[in-house]
């Protein structure tokens, strides 16, 4: 069987090529450096893997760090500031976790290679990619770096950002005394954006991690514009106050003689613009290139759901791949359309999911937390929907819908309840019935 060569060692391209082996499928792995490296590394991000990323985790034989010390069943969702604030806490019904990505990655790529997958530290740009592509039956890119992105123009109508909605600033902590149960919490603040509240899992056990989500020019974008290196003890009272200030659930834990960054690696601070590309390009020679994951869609990190939607592609994107070889079928133009649709289909419901909570929520999702903050059913509906788009988005498509999510949720409503519309509550753009493809 033809080799299938994939660009890129993050969670996409791992998990792809992963699923492709477990079908016998031969893959080549293509990486800027030695996985392990990553282990000393500067944070990556504080990512959650969600329960469908865990149940393909399951899949693939990768769940390495399931257990009661890691598992976390509880979301607290905060809306501070305004005349009445308000919190609720729900219980998902199937748990979410946090992995630092720098033992994540090494060990999933430790993994692929023991299961029979070859691994090649190799820098990868245009022309090394038209040379690789003569070598291997398909190349898929799961990786921005050396230019690659160039060859995925943007998708206007599917990307409605043109700058960075939200700076960032992430960081694991000490001096917080973390939840039990295991739990995240998260802060809705008008007119300064979000502040997360985590537990990851590291080398070193489980510890507290923050996610700043500013909106650009507030005060809480100083701590993704102002250096933390400058003056680490500076930046960290600062960040200390705005827990303070903004997310008093998690100031009440702190220790203030002991509070800090972890480690001089262990936070990141930037920005970006969540765009879709399109998922495939021609290469000069005549061959076509897919894009995976963040390559494909980037999404911004407030919903949590950037790598559960690269895991979720990457799967779709395996399965149309072992199709195609098992009919003998040509990796042609028309094989690229149909699998990038297939992607994005397993794709879309978190970029519309994620662009929603960039925006100020309308009020019948105001009502509808503070519906979970009164009853701990609605609340623990809430959790679960959070964190699977598909459900959140249709419990906030609309006020109807979201007075039927409650009603079905409160057992003496549930009578009356109309039937949930499917609709996000700011509509997403009106996909292409085949692909999002744009015509060169």
């Amino acid at each position: 069987m033809e080799r299938i060569g994939i660009v890129g060692a993050g969670t996409a391209g791992l998990h792809l090529g992963l699923k492709l082996l477990s079908h016998g499928v031969p893959v080549t792995l293509y990486t800027e450096q030695e996985p392990g490296r990553l282990r000393g590394s500067r944070l990556l991000n504080t990512v959650a893997h969600h329960a469908p990323t865990r149940m393909r985790e399951r899949i693939l034989g990768v769940d390495h760090w399931s257990g009661p010390n890691a598992d976390m069943f509880y979301i607290g969702i905060h809306v501070n500031g305004g005349p009445q604030p308000f919190s609720l806490r729900g219980r998902v019904d199937s748990p979410s976790i946090f992995v630092d990505y720098r033992q994540y990655q090494p060990r999933l790529a430790e993994d692929f290679v023991a299961r029979g997958g070859k691994l090649e530290v190799l820098p990868v740009d245009l022309d090394v990619l038209e040379r690789l592509a003569r070598q291997h039956a398909l190349m898929v890119v799961a990786t921005g770096r050396n230019g690659l992105t160039r060859l995925f123009p943007r998708v206007p109508e599917l990307s409605p950002h043109t700058q960075p909605p939200r700076m960032l600033f992430a960081a694991l902590l000490k001096g917080v005394r973390m939840q039990e149960p295991i739990g995240m919490n998260a802060n809705l603040i008008p007119g300064q954006g979000e502040i997360f509240e985590s537990q990851v899992v590291t080398a070193n056990g489980r510890v507290p991690s923050v996610l700043i989500e500013a909106l650009p020019g507030s005060e809480l974008s100083r701590l993704s514009t102002q250096r933390y290196d400058e003056d680490p003890r500076a930046f960290e009272l600062m960040l200390m106050d705005f827990l303070r200030r903004f997310a008093p659930a998690t100031f009440e834990r702190v220790d203030p003689a002991r509070f800090g960054v972890l480690g001089p690696l262990d936070f990141l601070q930037g920005s970006f613009t969540p765009t879709v590309r399109q998922g495939w390009a021609p290469l000069p020679g005549g061959r076509f290139v897919l894009a995976v994951g963040d390559t494909h869609v980037t999404n911004d990190p407030v919903a949590g759901q950037g790598a559960n939607a690269g895991s979720a592609s990457a799967f779709a994107l395996a399965e149309h791949i072992v199709t195609a070889l098992a009919a003998d079928r040509p990796f042609d133009e028309a094989f690229c359309r149909e699998a990038e649709a297939s992607s994005w289909a397993a794709t879309a419901p978190a970029t519309h999911w994620t662009n929603a909570l960039l925006q100020p929520p309308p009020p019948h999702v105001i009502e509808l937390l503070a519906a979970g903050s009164k009853d701990v059913r609605v609340a623990d509906a809430i959790a679960t929907a959070f964190v699977t788009p598909e459900l959140i988005l249709s419990a906030c498509a609309s006020p109807e819908s979201t007075a039927a999510f409650i009603a079905r949720h409160r057992p003496l409503a549930r009578e009356a309840a109309p039937p949930p519309s499917p609709l996000a509550w700011h509509p997403p753009p009106e996909e292409p019935k085949v692909s999002v493809s744009l015509t060169r």
